[in-house]
């Protein structure tokens, strides 16, 4: 497992937060602030993340009131959810999601990271030993179920 952390720039606190977190539970992640390689602005910036988001399984998109100010964070979830890679949003604060995000599981605290790496892997091991022939979409709607009643 992979994370990919979307954020605003003026959220990179809180991402590098859910980085610290994802590191203590061993969960690689990439989060772009943490990426010294990154000179490049339009395609080439494009390219970069596009090829970044597909080294990733899954994506965690960092939620406060300036998101909706973001370009970059919908063009993120667009590509993740191309490719039907697990996503949650993690609320900074109490804030409205945008309809594009209300249909994912909400993340509060750093606790509930853990919550959704744990109910990932139990899924991912559930998939393996039963539905080997699974699709990833299947998947994934089963790992919205079993992460959501967690985090009740």
């Amino acid at each position: 497992m992979k994370i990919f952390i979307s954020h605003k720039l003026q959220d990179s606190a809180t991402a590098n937060l859910i980085a610290k977190e994802l590191k203590e539970i061993k969960v690689d992640c990439y989060l772009d602030v943490l990426d010294n390689s990154i000179t490049e602005n339009g395609k080439e910036l494009t390219n970069h993340i596009r090829a970044n988001l597909n080294k990733c399984t899954d994506i965690i998109v960092v939620m406060s009131n300036i998101t909706k100010f973001s370009q970059w964070v919908p063009f993120e979830v667009g590509m993740a959810a191309q490719k039907d890679m697990p996503t949650a949003t993690f609320l900074k604060e109490d804030v409205s999601l945008p309809d594009y995000l209300q249909y994912w599981p909400r993340l509060k605290k750093s606790t509930d990271i853990r919550e959704y790496v744990s109910a990932r892997n139990d899924v991912e091991r559930e998939y393996h030993a039963i539905y080997e022939f699974a699709s990833q979409q299947q998947k994934t709607e089963h790992f919205y179920d079993v992460l959501k009643q967690r985090l009740k």
